[in-house]
């Protein structure tokens, strides 16, 4: 029973601090960024993107020249 509270409080933590993320990402201008293995959703898999040094955001993928650089 105690439980609830506490899972409501993380859960209004976890809002709060996902919305003030997404604030930083938004007004970013993503100057440096690297490609890096991200993962997608709140699965295992993963994919590589370009992701901002700044603000971690996922900003695109790489072309595949890009690609064979990378895992070079």
């Amino acid at each position: 029973m105690a439980a609830k509270p506490k899972v409501e409080r993380l859960l209004n933590q976890k809002s709060k601090i996902e919305r003030e993320l997404r604030m930083i990402q938004e007004t970013c201008i993503h100057t440096k960024r690297t490609i890096k293995q991200v993962t997608l959703g709140e699965g295992c898999q993963t994919s590589t993107r370009w992701v901002c040094d700044n603000c971690a955001a996922v900003t695109g993928y790489p072309s595949e020249e890009e690609l064979k650089k990378y895992l070079n």
